[in-house]
């Protein structure tokens, strides 16, 4: 008997320790947690967090990236606005952002509580502010705009469906404003048919403090003296011979020139005779590339990007530009010595310049170049592409993964030594579509040979098991 009452004594004594044991194990395991969570909120923003959304829009890109790391001066961000009541997207991606530099500063102020903060900034609620107390200059935007909705569709049927999320571009452009006194005035020909940019192209324009404005050459007297650069986007009639001479002496003093080609056989042959002159001598015909082609469609194509060139900016080499209906240029000898043209869009050798079934040329040929040429009275640049394929609203509305318009962004202001390429598009919040860079064998491939690969396989299956 006593021998079984010393036994359950011993066996209570080591349960007891067993269950100490556990209850320090997890009370030390419960205290780890505390911890590490305890540390983990302490990590910057950047660390703790991972963009597990569709669209990505946590993803800063390289470019506000390296634009904030090289940053010297402070800069507030103030947000009008209660943050409780804001899109939990908005407050989050503005703790992304101001974690990428220790210049950068974020605070919250709530106008009903603080009503005089309005006035102080002379805004209205529900809006950004951007302050540089170094250069004492100040930008804002409404909140409203960093999430945009199809206006259409909210109109017509009550639907609200978000569109694309702008926080990046619209701060980093805000930002580059508070820090730089930077402004060039881009003057758009009009009286040849030519193509407006687009609302959208033109906020973009914007956001690198660049504005546009319209210009006739023939009743306005001449390029206005604070043209920084003159563009004729998509003219479908020529110039006169007295524009063509303006244009020539604004070059010649140092001038700026952007033509975007109509993308069609018109002749034009003082345009043409521009091009020549600086060693980009457009070929007869529109362009079908056969081997960088989407679609089926040769006369929509991929352009090769040479990234070495100063008017492709900080684009990559994984850079997808697409075109549509291009002309073509040969790059020739110019007439003078001096001037120095390079292609930094080009086709591939399998390309042709197409003017009816008889009559087409094969060749490599540019679709985008640029000629420089130092003057007394500065660098003078003339940038010639062969459509406007780069601000063409239905390519940029079918193909939202191109980087049509962050190239042109990139050649307008590459001759702007102090102005900031900030080609921030926003963030897609529809669903994305893949874009083939070239079809033919992979189109045979995914289309035709791997579904009857499929269907086969299935069919000797379904008969050896119809004999078991």
């Amino acid at each position: 008997m006593q021998i079984k009452e010393s036994l359950k004594t011993a066996a209570g004594r080591h349960s007891s320790r067993r269950g100490a044991f556990s209850a320090g194990v997890t009370a030390l395991a419960v205290a780890a947690v505390i911890v590490f969570n305890l540390l983990v909120g302490q990590l910057p923003e950047k660390w703790a967090q991972f963009d597990l959304t569709d669209s990505g829009i946590y993803n800063i890109t390289d470019t506000s990236k390296n634009y904030l790391a090289a940053m010297t001066e402070d800069v507030e961000i103030h947000v009008l606005a209660d943050r409780d009541s804001l899109d939990s997207r908005i407050t989050r991606f503005l703790d992304l952002y101001t974690d990428l530099s220790d210049h950068l500063s974020l605070e919250y102020t709530d106008p009903l509580v603080y009503p005089s903060v309005l006035s102080t900034y002379g805004v209205d609620s529900d809006t950004i502010v951007v302050t540089c107390e170094a250069t004492g200059r100040q930008e804002s935007f409404s909140i409203d705009d960093i999430i945009g909705y199809d206006i259409m569709a909210y109109y017509y049927y009550g639907q609200y469906n978000e569109t694309d999320f702008d926080a990046e571009g619209l701060l980093t452009s805000a930002v580059d404003g508070v820090l730089t006194d930077a402004a060039r005035t881009i003057c758009e020909t009009s009286g040849h048919g030519e193509t407006s940019l687009s609302l959208d192209m033109t906020e973009q324009l914007r956001r690198s403090h660049v504005s546009l404005t319209d210009v006739n050459l023939l009743t306005d007297g001449g390029i206005p003296d604070d043209c920084d650069l003159l563009l004729i986007n998509a003219p479908t009639r020529d110039l006169a011979d007295d524009e063509l001479e303006m244009i020539s002496d604004f070059l010649n003093e140092g001038g700026q020139v952007f033509y975007a080609m109509a993308g069609q056989m018109d002749v034009l042959p003082n345009l043409d005779s521009l091009c020549t002159t600086y060693g980009m001598t457009p070929v007869t015909g529109v362009l079908a590339d056969t081997q960088r082609y989407y679609q089926n469609n040769p006369a929509l194509f991929f352009p090769e990007l040479d990234v070495t060139c100063d008017a492709t900016g900080a684009l990559t080499t994984d850079a997808i530009v697409l075109f549509y209906a291009s002309r073509g240029m040969t790059l020739t000898d110019p007439a003078r010595d001096t001037i120095t043209t390079e292609s930094f869009l080009s086709t591939s050798d399998a390309c042709y310049a197409v003017v009816d079934e008889d009559n087409m040329a094969e060749g490599t040929f540019a679709v985008g170049a640029v000629a420089t040429e130092e003057t007394e009275h500065g660098t003078a640049r003339l940038t010639v592409l062969g459509s406007d394929s780069l601000t063409n609203e239905d390519i940029a509305a079918s193909f939202s993964n191109l980087d049509n318009s962050a190239l042109f962004i990139a050649a307008v202001t590459a001759g702007f030594e102090d102005v900031e390429a900030i080609s921030i598009e926003p963030v897609s919040l529809t669903t994305p579509s893949n874009t083939i860079t070239s079809g033919g064998i992979w189109a045979l491939l995914f289309i035709l040979v791997i579904p009857a690969a499929l269907l086969i396989f299935g069919f000797v299956r379904w008969m050896r098991r119809r004999k078991l």
